[in-house]
């Protein structure tokens, strides 16, 4: 398996297989730009260029990706080392205009690629640039990417982010996931029951800033103000009695990526939950990379045993994947930039915690990492929503929340009026009007947030003296907000038992909201013809789920929902009633405890048990 070409395939390791050239450019999305060349372009031009590297590094979140000596399509061609020079002078130009720095990645001649280029230009060369935003002083202008960290109880998760923050080797008995622990029982145990973070920045030149950095880093704050890309990783939980606190996880926070990470010492391959946090990531379209831990200890047939079911998983259908060992950094570049633009490939790391093998590779990897290409621009000009997932009281401040700004942009620089927002809903479905006095991004002071991004905010209000705050609730900065008992969906069943049926009840997940409803109507249903969910389900929740995922990319398109609603669940269901594994219909859904804000085309999970269904909501039903 190791010598497979396609676990090592890069295009800069073999472009012979796309004779000579990259994969030709996107002009209206992405942050990757080939230039030919930039030598001595003239004041109208070079405006021009400024201009252009403003949007792709808006596409990239304060990063963008530059190909020097490569034509529009694709094709190497190579500068001489004087067009070069001249180039990369023009980029740093270009650069320092926009406040940002220029790093080189990569630079290779022509006679590297395994052509036969004619032979004045065997000294031609073609180069990689990166190009980032510096930070501006307590602005929190870097790039910010979260990474979940997925896995099942002892496969390493906390241990790996110990050795990567605090730049700790493990002892082989915990001592580096002791950094990481929240609480008592998680230390003595080894099992982390709730969600932590940590962060690791990295410089403009692409330096690791973590607490055993040469910069005497101790906080938070440190990080940030020296750091020009922030990564914050949420170390979720491995056991299975804390499955939902991971899904909460996965929802509520949004992740960037999800890192599965998996002990290569074990003789069963890959674990159960392992698998059932995989299919987590792939049904909420997660980008996924899998770190494989533990390769010291792991005996030769151990690690290939683990690698062929990991593979095995992968290539199955519905996921449909392709793993990449990632062995240096041409490969850890290239899968970096095909995982943020949703490529198939998959990265493998193969590490330990103990002697550091291939550690600094998975942070090289990271600071290569660009942020996943969004829609941010249309979300900014919404009005705001902020999900609610934590919620604390500090003696000289009062309330505060923490959570992640789904949509629109908060500045405590406008006046009290333009920052005055919703909050709710409480119990009841009611909301009461709060001020934004303070927002903090990673405990450093900022004057605003932008959808996207993980923040926390004080907030006041004469109204909050008898008023629960709790996680679930949001912000909002529509006139008229309202809460919901009932909502229709579109429903996919991955896999359920029975089938749903009225009266079917489950856990919905939606964002922050977390509470458990029933099915009160069916109106239509539509088998899926796929190859996945055309086989008989499986026992395991985790392999059904996996490969029925392939419907998770499906947009449901409907007849329009003209039933009326059934509430007498005692009763048998007709045939046309029920939703089996595999298919998918649509059906309203109730909230069974107090009503939640949703909106139009919000992802929800319903799940219980087993059972495991991905939805939209379709419409928002007002109920009395």
């Amino acid at each position: 398996m190791h010598n497979d070409p396609q676990y090592s395939s890069s295009p800069w390791n073999h472009l012979q297989k796309l004779k000579d050239a990259l994969p030709p450019e996107v002009d209206d999305a992405g942050n990757v730009e080939y230039k030919l060349k930039l030598v001595d372009p003239s004041i109208e031009r070079l405006d021009h260029l400024i201009t252009q590297m403003k949007w792709r590094l808006s596409e990239g979140g304060g990063e963008a990706m530059y190909e020097l000596g490569v034509d529009d399509d694709g094709t190497l061609v190579g500068l001489s080392a004087e067009d070069m020079s001249a180039s990369v002078d023009t980029l740093r130009q270009m650069a320092d205009a926009l406040d940002a720095d220029v790093s080189i990645i990569r630079e290779l001649t022509m006679d590297q690629f395994g052509s036969k280029p004619e032979p004045r230009k065997n000294s031609h060369k073609v180069l990689e640039a990166l190009i980032r935003r510096r930070p501006k002083d307590q602005q929190q202008q870097f790039t910010d990417i979260r990474i979940a960290m997925l896995g099942g109880h002892g496969e390493g998760k906390s241990t790996l982010l110990g050795c990567i923050t605090h730049g700790i080797q493990d002892n082989g008995r915990g001592r580096a996931r002791l950094s990481c622990a929240r609480h008592r029982h998680e230390i003595e145990s080894g099992r982390t029951s709730s969600i932590s973070h940590e962060i690791i920045g990295y410089d403009a030149d692409g330096h690791l800033i973590n607490y055993a950095s040469t910069h005497n880093i101790s906080t938070w704050e440190q990080i940030c103000e020296a750091s020009s890309k922030v990564i914050t990783f949420l170390d979720l939980c491995g056991h299975a009695k804390y499955l939902r606190t991971t899904i909460s996880g996965m929802t509520g926070y949004s992740p960037d990526y999800a890192a599965l990470v998996i002990s290569a010492s074990t003789n069963v391959g890959i674990s159960e939950m392992a698998r059932e946090h995989l299919s987590l990531a792939v049904m909420l379209d997660v980008p996924v990379l899998v770190i494989v831990t533990k390769v010291d200890v792991a005996s030769r047939n151990q690690l290939g045993r683990t690698l062929n079911s990991l593979v095995q998983l992968l290539r199955a259908p519905g996921m449909n994947k392709v793993p990449v060992i990632v062995r240096d950094d041409n490969d850890s570049r290239s899968c970096a930039s095909h995982l943020a633009r949703g490529g198939p490939e998959i990265p493998i790391f193969l590490v330990s915690n103990v002697t550091g093998t291939n550690v600094d590779l998975l942070e090289r990897f990271f600071n290569y990492l660009p942020r996943p290409t969004k829609n941010y621009d249309a979300l900014l000009e919404e009005p705001v929503e902020f999900q609610v997932e934590e919620v604390y009281s500090l003696s000289d401040i009062g309330p505060v929340i923490g959570g992640v700004l789904r949509r629109g942009r908060i500045n405590i620089n406008e006046d009290a009026i333009r920052r005055t927002y919703h909050l709710g809903p409480d119990s009841t479905g009611a909301f009461v009007k709060v001020t934004v006095d303070s927002i903090h991004r990673h405990r450093v002071p900022t004057h605003y947030v932008h959808c996207g991004q993980a923040a926390t905010l004080a907030i006041k209000s004469t109204e909050l003296e008898n008023w629960r705050i709790q996680r679930g609730m949001v912000l909002l900065g529509i006139d008229v907000p309202s809460s919901y008992f009932e909502f229709e969906v579109d429903l996919i069943v991955l896999y359920h038992p029975t089938g749903v049926t009225v009266g079917t009840c489950g856990m919905v997940h939606s964002g922050s909201v977390r509470q458990r409803a029933r099915v009160v109507s069916i109106s239509s249903s539509t088998t899926t013809n796929t190859s996945s969910s055309s086989s008989t389900p499986s026992s395991s929740p985790s392999s059904s789920a996996t490969t029925t995922t392939t419907t998770t990319t499906k947009e449901a398109h409907l007849e329009e929902y003209n039933a009326t609603k059934t509430q007498n669940s005692s009763s048998h269901p007709s045939t046309d009633q029920i939703i089996p594994s595999g298919s998918e219909g649509r059906c309203v859904l109730r909230f069974m405890n107090e009503p939640k804000y949703l909106c139009n085309e919000a992802q929800i999970l319903f799940m219980e048990g087993k059972a495991k269904c991905l939805g939209r909501v379709i419409q928002l039903i007002n109920t009395t």
